[in-house]
């Protein structure tokens, strides 16, 4: 398994479609914490979008806040 954390930049609704956008990029040092520079040494870049059409699952993600992204192998 492989963790990464992200913070979510976007959660845009489309109420056409009832579709969600969801945008994530990895963290930052801002705000600097020691685990944030760790994530952010390795993973300085990238971004991860999401279309989403359950209003429920969609809705557990918060702009602004991180998330950690663990990638295990199916």
């Amino acid at each position: 398994m492989i963790r990464a954390k992200f913070t979510c930049q976007q959660n845009t609704l489309d109420h056409e479609t009832q579709t969600a956008t969801v945008v994530f990029t990895p963290v930052t040092n801002d705000p600097p914490s020691e685990e944030n520079l760790t994530f952010w040494r390795y993973t300085p870049a990238g971004n991860i979008t999401l279309q989403i059409t359950n209003p429920l699952a969609s809705a557990q993600f918060s702009v602004g806040t991180a998330y950690y992204v663990d990638f295990t192998a199916a």
